[in-house]
Order: structure tokens, then C-alpha cells, then sequence
């Protein structure tokens, strides 16, 4: 809208001003229709919104119940499967579907990381199963040491899928690579940048504050000397 410029002599200055006031009068009527409008969209908006988070909750927890897996469920919604797991709990105001995952130790690690779980789990196997402990904590035979090696400096598998995959502690491991000399810290070993986001867990992880000392590798040495209950 074109407002109405003050032109001297042709009308009075009150009979100007009186037209102006009009004008504004004017834009905010239809500036508060306008307002009217975007809050009722808004509104309509947000329950369509509602109902299709409803209707993808319902289709979610069918497909988890279904499969009892996070993964093929997201893979299904085309969805993070993060977004899901936190969500779970909130749907069914519990977590006991959550905990029942066939996949729940897998996205449960990456994503709140496996920091506060590798103490206790030391503790207890060390205390519940000490044939497993030792195996967990073990010096591998030469053999088996030469694979593991030429694994970790030729092929892309991860610190933590390498302990994994011999059985290994990740404390051991890097045990293991500091004895031989492959590394002198921690934070030397290749591909430590993916082994702390797995440590920290995405939810913490930032990779510009990436811890270089752990303080693993005296982990190891604290619990190989702790006394074991037989």
C-alpha cells in the first residue's frame, strides 16, 4: 500500500495527517487478519504434525515388535536409529521394550559409549567368570599376535572391532601394541579418533576435545595385578 506523501497547500495538515492515520488504521487491520490466518495454519499444521508422529509411533513399535531389532526398523522408517531409541522409552513410558532388543547393546554403546561399562564389566567377569577374564586379558600366542598386528596396520577394522573380534579387553589391546612397540600412548594408535567416539559415545563425542590420555593401558596393568577371586 502507498502512503500519501505530504504535499504543502494542497490540503490542510490535519486533513493529511487524518488520511495517514487512516492508512495505518487500514495496514493493521490487515496485518491482525493476517496474524489470524498464520496462527490458525499454524495451528492445523501442528496437529496434522501430531498425527502423523501418532501414526509413525504406532507403525514404529509394530515393526520393533515384530523384528526386536532397532536397525531394521529404522532401516524401514528411513529413520536415525538414535531418534528411535530415544524415543521408546518416552512412547512406552518405560524401558523395558528398549532393554529387550536383539540390537540394544550395539546402539546402546554408540550411543552413550562404552566408557562406564568397561569397569563394571571387568569387575564382574572378574569376579563371576575368571576363565573368561583371563581369556579377556591374555597374551596371545606369537601367531595369533602376528594376525591381530597385520590387522590393526593393514586393514580398516576398528580398535574396538579388533578386540572384539580376538576376544581381546580394549585395555589388553592397547597393552598389547605399547609392549611392542607400536605405539607409546594411546592416542598414537591408528584410528583413535573413531576407537574415543566409540568410548565417549556420538552423544559426548566432540572431536575437538578428544581426551589423549585414558589412562588404559594402566588399567590393564592395575587389574592384572589386583587380586583375583578364585
Amino acid at each position: 500500500m502507498e502512503f500519501i506523501e505530504l504535499e504543502p497547500g494542497s490540503e490542510s495538515s490535519s486533513e493529511q495527517m487524518k488520511k495517514l492515520q487512516d492508512e495505518l488504521d487500514i495496514v493493521k487491520k490487515e496485518l491482525n487478519i493476517l496474524k489470524e490466518e498464520y496462527n490458525k495454519l499454524k495451528k492445523s499444521s501442528n496437529n496434522k504434525q501430531e498425527i502423523i508422529d501418532n501414526n509413525l509411533a504406532h507403525g514404529i513399535l509394530a515393526s520393533i515388535s515384530k523384528t526386536n531389532n532397532l536397525t531394521k526398523t529404522a532401516k524401514e522408517f528411513n529413520c536415525d536409529p538414535a531418534e528411535i531409541f530415544y524415543s521408546i522409552p518416552c512412547w512406552d513410558d518405560c524401558n523395558d521394550r528398549l532393554y529387550e532388543l536383539e540390537d540394544y547393546e550395539f546402539h546402546n554403546y554408540k550411543i552413550y559409549g562404552r566408557e562406564n561399562f568397561l569397569g563394571d564389566h571387568i569387575q564382574t567377569i572378574q569376579y563371576n567368570d575368571l576363565e573368561k577374564y583371563n581369556q579377556l586379558m591374555r597374551t596371545p600366542g606369537q601367531e595369533e599376535l602376528d594376525k591381530i598386528f597385520f590387522e590393526y596396520q593393514n586393514t580398516e577394522i576398528t580398535l574396538y572391532g579388533l578386540a572384539d573380534k580376538y576376544n581381546l579387553l580394549i585395555i589388553n589391546l592397547f597393552r598389547l601394541l605399547k609392549e611392542h612397540k607400536l605405539i607409546e600412548k594411546e592416542s598414537d594408535s591408528i584410528g583413535y579418533d573413531e576407537f574415543y567416539k566409540e568410548y565417549i559415545g556420538e552423544f559426548e563425542y566432540n572431536k575437538y576435545d578428544i581426551k589423549t590420555n585414558l589412562g588404559l593401558i594402566d588399567m590393564f596393568y592395575y587389574y592384572l595385578n589386583k587380586p583375583k577371586i578364585d
